[in-house]
């Protein structure tokens, strides 16, 4: 199942909705804003 969605994203058919995208450093900030209950798609955390 996850490798069918993987093969969607990567031909374009499924496009995620990221809200926001945050630095390892800022893993503090991006989980008060997870639980806030704001976002409106979902949130990436880059190494």
């Amino acid at each position: 199942m996850l490798q069918r969605i993987i093969r969607q994203v990567e031909g374009g058919v499924y496009r995620p909705t990221i809200d926001r995208v945050f630095r390892l450093e800022d893993i503090v900030a991006a989980h008060e804003y997870m639980e806030s209950n704001q976002a409106a798609g979902k949130l990436v955390v880059l190494p």
